[in-house]
């Protein structure tokens, strides 16, 4: 038996806002005409729970473009400033302001996934991984068909590290 928020007309607008988190339970309970207590398990019991999530992620994407739309409206008014100190010849303002704008440049990219800071590790280079080819070598030294197709795969895996300029350290080169 459907419980008394299924039942409501206004059903789907108050579960896609309680998930958003625009409306509390109290709220959707006054709407409703019922408990706030009656919502949670309306939520958890009648309320798939990937559309709940769905909404959650669709309120997240959101609000980080309103941050992004922020920034960038943030930038346009120190570009502005940056030409109004570079036409009044005040070279300082101008350093200070381009410093500004590197910091939301990179801010930006870092939101927007173009600028990824988390540090790589080479494993190819490191002692750990030789040792654990020179003896996977030594093992399959009895089978040298094996061994052959092995170190080709290794060697192919070493050249593509070199592609990308992996020098160890994770950063490219």
């Amino acid at each position: 038996m459907p419980c008394k928020v299924c039942k409501h007309p206004k059903r789907s607008e108050i579960e896609q806002q309680i998930a958003a988190r625009s409306l509390t339970t109290v709220e959707a309970g006054k709407i409703v005409g019922c408990h706030n207590s009656t919502i949670s398990p309306h939520m958890h019991s009648c309320v798939a729970p990937n559309v709940l999530e769905r909404v959650q992620a669709e309120a997240k994407e959101r609000q980080s473009l309103n941050v992004l739309d922020q920034l960038r409206q943030s930038r346009q008014v120190t570009l502005q400033i940056l030409d109004r100190a570079l036409s009044k010849g005040d070279y300082r303002l101008a350093l200070k302001t381009l410093v500004v704008e590197l910091k939301q440049l990179m801010f930006e990219a870092k939101l927007t996934g173009e600028l990824n800071e988390a540090p790589q590790v080479n494993l190819v280079l490191s002692p750990e991984y030789v040792r654990f080819r020179q003896e996977m070598m030594r093992m399959l030294g009895p089978y040298p068909e094996l061994r052959e197709e092995v170190a080709q795969t290794l060697l192919e895996a070493d050249a593509a590290n070199d592609e990308v300029g992996n020098n160890g350290n994770g950063k490219k080169q």
